[in-house]
């Protein structure tokens, strides 16, 4: 792994927390203030995920894909009409020997609760990853996702917290839990 790319994600990872809760640091430094951004936070039990092969079989063999989301970055901006919040999360993923080819899909899930039971509450986004030959470990990066939060008072924007993570099914949500004690 080269340096650079290090570097980039090292400075990806730490400075993702500050993105979006005080992203006026480089505001201040031009002279305005940008408006908040709503907190965003990676749930616990969805950062990870391990993907088995279809049947009973749960050992190290069954693995098709581990995965973890590492970081995010975002930004928000205004209009008369609300917020507009953007994201891109990373990932880092693991090809199990389960894995029938090269390309594993990744579902993952963005979610302002505060809209719960609405549809628009939750988007779920699937994007298919490559592994090169030879490799089975490989950090990546999503498109960014964009989603219109109608808050007219930017000092509310605080209370549209947005929850970040892997789309899984209640067996992998239970997996994660039990192995979080």
């Amino acid at each position: 792994m080269n340096t650079p790319r290090i570097a980039r994600l090292l400075f990806f990872v730490l400075a993702a927390p500050l993105v979006l809760s005080g992203c006026d640091s480089w505001s201040r430094i031009k002279g305005r203030t940008s408006p908040p951004c709503p907190p965003v936070y990676i749930m616990a039990d969805a950062a990870k995920i391990i993907k088995y092969r279809p049947g009973s079989g749960r050992d190290l063999t069954d693995v098709e894909m581990e995965g973890e989301v590492i970081a995010f970055k975002g930004d928000c901006v205004y209009d008369d009409k609300g917020g507009e919040v953007s994201l891109q999360l990373g990932f880092e993923l693991r090809r199990g020997p389960a894995a029938k080819g090269r390309t594993l899909d990744v579902t993952y899930f963005v979610a302002v609760p505060k809209f719960y039971p609405a549809p628009g509450a939750k988007g779920v986004f699937t994007f298919p990853v490559t592994f090169p030959d030879t490799v089975d470990r490989i950090r990546v990066t999503d498109d960014e996702v964009s989603m219109r939060l109608p808050v007219r008072d930017k000092e509310l924007i605080d209370n549209y917290e947005i929850y970040l993570g892997f789309q899984l099914t209640p067996e992998e949500m239970e997996d994660n839990r039990r192995n979080k004690r």
